[in-house]
């Protein structure tokens, strides 16, 4: 007991006994599926006049998606922005849990060294952020092949699914200060308001062309592809990435955890 694989086991028990994995898995797939339903109101002029506002947006969502290349280029940046929010949930109660429960005294009571808890629940967010990745990503391709998107091709979509991978694993990263914001916060507010406060920032700097140095624009600046990042906003996610691990590991270890 003790090993960094137990606290993994451990960990992803908690999270799947709380059902957290499922509920955000499936409110994740709602994002997909709404694009999907809209798509086939657009189609269906008859059934999406009787909608009114609505029709309005299937036609807009419709014209953005007119075939699988831009479908999947709308998909990852479905990915991008609402998976963000998702993933934040899941490190959010990872981390928050502890204070909420009023366990957090107990875990560290433990003859466990912290740096094997943080890691555990920092590979514990990754693989259920992961999942949700790859469930909404096959979720999302069947869509596809059910409303019989033209263009589609083997090269198209397996390209599609390399760019889902790579959004997905710069959000994963981007994330990972939530941990910190989670434990300084002793809780799940502070990082899910910050989470909208960051959407709003990332909005305002692609507008000022700023957007490829703040982190956390970087992956919806990736979806767009309406330019080649440079290698400096690679950087930057990745160090934003550690710094986020860093400061969850000195939090726990030297913050006063009398609460």
């Amino acid at each position: 007991m003790g090993s960094l694989g137990d606290m993994i086991w451990i960990e992803v028990r908690k999270a799947i006994r709380s059902r957290m994995p499922f509920w955000t898995t499936l409110g994740a797939l709602f994002m997909p599926l709404g694009v999907g339903v809209l798509i086939f109101l657009a189609r269906n002029p008859a059934i999406s006049q009787k909608l009114g506002l609505v029709s309005a947006k299937a036609n807009l969502v419709a014209y953005s998606a007119t075939d699988w290349p831009a479908y999947l280029v709308l998909f990852n940046e479905i990915i991008a922005a609402g998976g963000f929010f998702f993933f934040i949930v899941a490190i959010s109660w990872t981390f928050g849990r502890e204070f909420a429960d009023g366990t957090l005294k107990d875990l560290l009571a433990l003859p466990v060294p912290r740096s094997n808890i943080i890691l555990a629940k920092f590979i514990t967010v990754v693989l259920w952020s992961g999942a949700m990745a790859v469930v909404m990503l096959a979720f999302g391709l069947i869509l596809g092949a059910i409303i019989h998107l033209p263009g589609g091709s083997r090269t198209i979509i397996l390209q599609g699914i390399v760019d889902a991978g790579v959004t997905a694993g710069l959000v994963m990263v981007v994330v990972l200060p939530f941990g910190f914001f989670a434990s300084f916060g002793r809780g799940y507010i502070l990082p899910l308001v910050l989470s909208v406060l960051t959407l709003i920032t990332a909005n305002f700097l692609m507008a000022v062309g700023l957007a490829e140095y703040f982190p956390w624009a970087v992956p919806l600046l990736y979806t767009l592809g309406e330019s080649p990042l440079k290698s400096i906003s690679y950087w930057i996610v990745l160090i934003a990435g550690l710094a986020g691990i860093m400061g969850t590991y000195l939090w726990w270890k030297y913050a006063d955890q009398s609460r």
